[in-house]
């Protein structure tokens, strides 16, 4: 399994551990809907970078932007 198979697997999973309050919660803090949320991770649609950092910034770092949107973010240093 490459390394973007991976990642997918994991959005699906986070997306699974998810109640349908910290969905909402979730998406209401990037400035999203819960549904534009399940497509991103369910459905592997690339957020713009913009969301892509809300999305890092509403979870606290469980998603990141750099999996996300490698095609962007790749280069970007992971903090210690």
């Amino acid at each position: 399994m490459g390394q973007s198979s991976k990642q997918e697997s994991s959005n699906r999973s986070y997306w699974k551990s998810l109640s349908v309050s910290q969905r909402e919660s979730i998406a209401l803090s990037a400035g999203t809907t819960a549904e534009y949320l399940r497509q991103v991770l369910v459905y592997e649609r690339q957020p713009s970078a913009d969301m892509a950092k809300r999305l890092e910034e509403a979870t606290g770092g469980a998603l990141t932007r750099r999996t996300l949107r490698p095609d962007l973010f790749a280069d970007m240093q992971v903090a210690p």
